[in-house]
């Protein structure tokens, strides 16, 4: 509690010495003639003068933020200026560390998100797992625990970020580094901890659920977090259409979520090159054998869609059914077999 405090007591103090209107100001009003100049150079990646100044001034403050709030690092983020964020990187005590990953992630700059995991305030896997808004109160300024120094939600974790910006190649690394997105409890769950977000504030813990499930289901996250895509994909919709009958607030999100699911089967079922990659798909297990009685595939994860269409209620023939339908035709009829059970 004692950090809540003193956070909150920080921004007030910051919106004291600005005033109502400091976004208009062509300068910050706390910012040394030097500490200009050294944002200047950050953002503009003028890599000689950080150095300099990072190596010779005995009294530059390498975190001060310009009037928008942002320090050097976030700036030279920003700007892709690699070298100068490995510059500040080898700086103690560095601020909004992870600000600046949640930048870099949003962009889509790989070698930027390397650079920043290589810091050893990554060193210890949490940093990954836990949203600013789980460190706020364990944390000093790994994040800027406030509107004016971040542009992201603050339950937002950088897996999660890179999921929603489907950013492949940066989600296969945090995977790497041990990073997940943990999948909400349910929704009428009572322990503590739900009752307790619930309490605090309704809307934000919805908000909170909605960009985990967004995460998870997006096709970065599925094909690179699941050994069996499509069978997470089709329990996941299924999660997610039940839920846009219980969270109103995000009905047509969640819907939206549900389908792009199905999508993803379906798009998986596009990229296969022949009808034995198809069949191992819609079996479920690559080393199935065909049943010896019949010689027919058992086609598990067709009734399992067909399954969930049915609990959902909705109407019997749907896009998604047809696609999938069609999709078992052309195999048997390539196969030269009849039917399925």
């Amino acid at each position: 509690m004692h950090r809540r405090h003193a956070t909150l007591r920080e921004k007030g103090r910051r919106q004291a010495i600005r005033g109502p209107a400091y976004m208009f100001n062509e300068k910050g009003t706390s910012l040394t003639a030097e500490e200009e100049h050294f944002l200047d150079s950050a953002e503009y990646g003028n890599i000689p003068v950080v150095r300099k100044m990072l190596e010779e001034s005995k009294t530059l403050n390498f975190n001060c933020v310009d009037y928008m709030g942002q320090n050097a690092l976030q700036l030279a983020v920003g700007n892709e200026h690699l070298e100068v964020t490995e510059l500040l990187l080898k700086k103690e005590n560095l601020a909004r560390v992870g600000d600046a990953l949640l930048l870099a992630i949003s962009k889509g700059y790989v070698r930027i998100v390397e650079a920043i995991l290589n810091h050893p305030a990554f060193a210890q896997g949490q940093r990954l797992t836990l949203s600013p808004l789980e460190q706020e109160l364990r944390d000093d300024d790994f994040y800027a625990y406030d509107e004016d120094g971040t542009r992201f939600s603050h339950d937002i974790t950088p897996i999660i970020l890179a999921a929603h910006c489907q950013e492949y190649e940066i989600v296969h690394i945090l995977l790497l580094k041990g990073a997940r997105i943990e999948r909400p409890h349910d929704y009428f769950c009572k322990c503590n901890e739900c009752m307790e977000k619930q309490r605090k504030d309704s809307f934000s813990h919805s908000r909170s659920r909605m960009n985990a499930y967004k995460g998870l289901a997006s096709a970065a996250y599925l094909s690179l977090s699941s050994e069996d895509p499509v069978l997470t994909a089709l329990e996941l919709s299924n999660e997610l259409a039940r839920l846009a009958n219980i969270e109103t607030e995000f009905k047509n999100d969640y819907r939206k979520l549900s389908m792009q699911c199905k999508d993803f089967v379906v798009g998986v079922l596009d990229l296969c090159r022949d009808t034995e990659e198809v069949e191992a798909i819609l079996n479920g297990d690559v080393n199935i054998h065909l049943c010896p009685e019949h010689h027919r595939p058992s086609l598990s994860r067709i009734k399992l869609a067909i399954k969930y269409e049915v609990k959902k209620l909705r109407s019997p023939v749907t896009s998604f059914i047809f696609d999938f339908k069609k999709a078992v035709v052309q195999i048997l009829w390539l196969s030269e077999r009849t039917g399925f059970d």
